[in-house]
């Protein structure tokens, strides 16, 4: 009984170590994102009209809904912009109040200086036609992934970032991969925030 109890209370412990270290993680992912957003030019408006700046976003946007992704719209007076990057990320999971994983939900790039929009529940095909291209998000897919929250409120940060040059890759990036890419060669970045819950 003694031994097995001692078994419990270290894989507890174990367990709770585990949860210490990838709440620091996740920690230093996001500060690290953040400290780099400091270094550059806030000079791009970006909305949607599928949810209000700071707003719920709609449940056919979820994993309860269609899980569609978001129509976007941008403003952009960058004349030398070649190309855009458009990211989502929740940075709560599971709950904001322990967040221990920060989920890409949609990795954008590519998308050519003319396109100032995203349609609602846009598809791979006329994302092609868009002339934008689909990275990884975090469940190795090409799409958006829909909010879907285990627990609390969860923010979800679009930002659309207007590169001097277009990126190139052997593989499908992951967030990751476009954010090491598109350093140096970023003109300016907007960025929305919607919740759900």
């Amino acid at each position: 009984m003694r031994s097995s109890t001692r078994i419990l209370l270290g894989l507890i412990v174990l367990f709770g170590l585990f949860m210490v270290v990838m709440h620091y993680r996740a920690k230093g992912q996001r500060d690290d994102e953040e400290a780099y957003l400091a270094t550059l030019h806030k000079n791009i408006a970006l909305s949607s009209s599928s949810f209000p700046p700071n707003g719920d976003m709609p449940v056919n946007c979820s994993c309860r809904g269609a899980e569609a992704s978001p129509a976007l719209a941008w403003e952009n007076n960058l004349p030398d912009t070649q190309s855009y990057v458009l990211l989502a990320t929740d940075y709560d999971v599971p709950t904001p109040t322990l967040p221990i994983f920060n989920i890409s939900h949609w990795v954008l790039y590519n998308l050519p200086a003319s396109v100032r929009s995203i349609p609602e529940a846009v598809t791979a095909e006329q994302m092609q036609l868009l002339g934008g291209k689909i990275g990884k998000n975090s469940a190795g897919n090409l799409k958006f992934i829909g909010p879907c929250p285990p627990a609390g409120r969860h923010a979800y940060w679009f930002r659309i970032y207007a590169l001097d040059e277009s990126l190139s890759f052997t593989d499908v990036p992951t967030k990751q991969q476009v954010i090491e890419a598109m350093k140096g060669h970023i003109l300016g970045y907007g960025e929305l925030r919607g919740y759900f819950e």
